[in-house]
């Protein structure tokens, strides 16, 4: 069983109505609730605006409410397929469980030639893991004692000279 797309789109200005520009920064848009699957990710349908053209960068980023930093992020760049089809599939990753609350800014961002910005979006989200959430697995690295020997001296001499 597969579960529908969420859908997002840039919010699109009339031309037509005066108040469409002064009031699209203070429209308020419902929660979305987002779960992740059993990989751990939350696939998003991005709906391209008419002036994306091959070669754009795509980006989605999710920041918690009361961080600085996103915790997910993922860029794409625009072929020719995704413009003809007019969306394109972002995943968010590794969904791990948050230690306040599960609500995310959500930023959709489309930057043109020279990384200027053509569109954005921001929505509310709500994002809830699956099961546990994601547990990264580390793997045993083969270190040799000359790397690690290494690895102690250079982080001795920084902490020695950071005396100073």
């Amino acid at each position: 069983m597969t579960t529908p797309l969420v859908r997002l789109n840039f919010a699109l200005q009339s031309f037509e109505d005066p108040l469409s520009a002064a009031m699209a920064h203070t429209m308020e848009y419902d929660t979305l609730h987002l779960n992740a699957n059993a990989q751990h990710e939350i696939t998003l349908l991005c709906v391209l605006p008419e002036d994306a053209h091959e070669g754009d960068i795509i980006s989605l980023s999710a920041t918690h409410i009361a961080a600085r930093d996103a915790r997910y992020f993922i860029q794409y760049t625009l072929r020719q397929l995704d413009i003809e089809t007019g969306t394109v599939a972002l995943t968010l990753e590794k969904i791990t469980i948050s230690d306040e609350s599960d609500e995310y800014v959500l930023q959709l961002m489309l930057h043109g030639l020279h990384a200027t910005l053509k569109d954005s979006a921001e929505f509310d989200v709500a994002i809830k893991e699956y099961g546990a959430g994601y547990i990264p697995q580390y793997e045993q690295a083969l270190v040799s004692k000359s790397h690690s020997l290494r690895q102690l001296m250079t982080s001795f001499s920084s902490s020695f000279l950071s005396l100073f």
